[in-house]
């Protein structure tokens, strides 16, 4: 059997997702795609517009993808290098031939020559990182400055670069293979057949207005509402007011320096307002994001990972004919987790705060149960 792996969000699953899975299995003659997906909270740090379980669903019943495997939160919430490790991870694990990303060269090769380059290692690049530390950019940004330093000829700038570089870098067993974006890039708000996620939520909230997505991601925004950062500023607030700065900084991703400021911005009357006060070159917008949902979830340093290439259990949020076939082939050799367990326990965590502002009852983790959506 031949098997495909994407690493995505799906937030929400659009036209661009599906033009890169339908590509993909054409070129890498694929009998079955998987999506290797992230649960809650996304890895920059903001609520999933809609709910893993509908978002994965929506995947499915799009016929592009034929089964969504949970990335857990532990692990989707991280820098890309992490991401890209347990993403890679899991998809080997699953014996997935190829992994299929979208990258804005569009160029494997590139790709590839860049990973194997050692860049890191050189120590131009360490010179070039400690004076872009020094000057106070962010590590990522630091990082990319210092790559751009040594090898210019690749831009690890750009969003999908960087985690194509990454999973480059992570993979031992599986080939890689890249689909060139299409239309919007990330951060573009024009208006198109293929739009970015962050283009479609951003014209959502704006207008009401559904725009280039498939029929079964315009039925998520029909049954409710989506969601965004706002709709967690209340608790979120309460929180960063009363909880003390000692018990803050043993929270993943907030150090000594940045819990002040986290609770300086608890005053502000809204989500994107503390949001604006507390970023700074050294706090990128991302990395605050990421201080904000360990908050939410009082997510402690000692529960983090201690290795990101190794992820405990492989959990189907929903599958077809196919995905189930998939699934049965691999039984054997991995953890595979379809009923609640104490594993799953802090996942269930990360519903109960993802869920409780929504007011969505049916939203419990030890209630759901794989989907798997009829290919018929």
């Amino acid at each position: 059997m031949q098997k495909t792996a994407i690493i995505a969000e799906y937030n929400p699953f659009h036209n661009g997702h599906y033009y890169q899975a339908q590509t993909a299995r054409h070129e890498t003659g694929a009998d079955v795609m998987i999506a290797i997906m992230s649960a809650q909270f996304t890895q920059r740090g903001e609520p999933a517009s809609f709910d893993k379980w509908k978002r994965a669903k929506a995947a499915v019943e799009s016929g592009a993808i034929d089964l969504v495997i949970e990335l857990p939160t532990q692990y989707g919430v991280q820098r890309a290098n992490r991401f890209a490790s347990a993403s890679v991870s899991i998809a080997e694990q699953l014996r997935c031939q190829t992994l299929s990303f979208g990258s804005e060269s569009g160029d494997i090769d590139a790709i590839l020559h860049a990973a194997r380059s050692h860049v890191e290692e050189a120590p131009r690049y360490k010179e070039a990182l400690k004076e872009a530390l020094q000057e106070g950019h962010s590590s990522a940004q630091a990082s990319s400055r210092a790559f751009r330093t040594v090898y210019p000829s690749f831009d690890l700038t750009r969003p999908n670069n960087i985690l194509g570089y990454h999973y480059a870098k992570a993979a031992k067993s599986i080939q890689l293979h890249t689909v060139k974006r299409l239309g919007a890039d990330y951060h573009d708000p024009s208006l198109m057949d293929v739009m970015s996620a962050t283009g479609i939520r951003t014209h959502y909230l704006g207008t009401g207005e559904v725009r280039a997505v498939p029929a079964s991601t315009e039925a998520m925004f029909r049954t409710r509402p989506m969601t965004h950062w706002e709709h967690y500023w209340p608790v979120l607030q309460f929180k960063l007011r009363t909880l003390p700065l000692h018990t803050m900084t043993e929270l993943v991703g907030i150090d000594a320096s940045l819990a002040p400021r986290l609770k300086q911005a608890g005053v502000e009357p809204s989500f994107e307002r503390a949001l604006a006060v507390v970023s700074t070159r050294r706090y990128t917008r991302t990395a605050i994001q990421r201080a904000f949902v360990a908050v939410l979830l009082h997510w402690l340093k000692v529960e983090a990972p201690t290795r990101f290439d190794e992820v405990p259990y492989v959990r189907p949020l929903a599958f077809n004919d196919l995905g189930r076939h998939a699934l049965r082939d691999v039984k054997e050799d991995v953890q595979l987790v379809s009923k609640f367990d104490a594993r799953l326990d802090f996942e269930a965590r990360v519903t109960e705060a993802y869920r409780l502002p929504l007011q969505d009852n049916a939203l419990i983790e030890h209630r759901q149960r794989p989907q798997f959506i009829s290919s018929k």
